[in-house]
């Protein structure tokens, strides 16, 4: 687990709004949106990445672009909550490109997934080779979005 160590401050939550608007940023573009030098950002930003709460640079793909146009919400129950069951089923969601983002919630289901497919056809797939398959489900309820109304990946900053 990082070490997220004191809260941000003012320039560092700067640093974190401007990288989630734009991560390919340079160091002197970054430190002249900041009002800072160059060796200040610097090393406020190597801080930020070794208290782990930059935890990385990514660039954002649209899904359908590359034919993933469908995205499902599939809500998971066990059957099982041993630790087995539980790691197994970790374990399976976590090998498969489809899941985007596996929460552990309470309510209803045990597990939401977000899930990224190409058509019904590629769902129903996934099911049976993923879900399906472990021995720890014991029911899974899907949604299909329709369009998506808001998609944000910018955390708030503000303290």
């Amino acid at each position: 687990m990082p070490d997220r160590g004191e809260t941000p401050d003012r320039f560092e939550r700067a640093i974190l709004d401007a990288l989630q608007d734009d991560a390919r940023l340079s160091v002197q573009d970054l430190a002249q949106r900041i009002g800072l030098s160059t060796s200040p950002t610097w090393r406020r930003l190597k801080a930020l990445e070794e208290r782990g709460i930059i935890r990385g640079y990514v660039a954002l793909v649209d899904a359908a672009a590359l034919g993933h146009g469908q995205c499902v919400f599939a809500h998971v129950t066990l059957a099982k909550h041993d630790r087995d069951g539980v790691a197994e089923f970790e374990r399976v969601v976590g090998r498969r490109d489809e899941v985007l983002e596996c929460f552990s919630t309470t309510g209803q289901a045990d597990y939401l997934l977000r899930v990224v497919v190409r058509d019904a056809q590629h769902y129903e797939r996934f099911l049976q080779e993923a879900v399906f398959s472990c021995p720890a489900v014991q029911q899974i309820h899907s949604n299909f979005a329709l369009r998506e109304v808001k998609f944000s990946v910018k955390v708030p900053t503000a303290p």
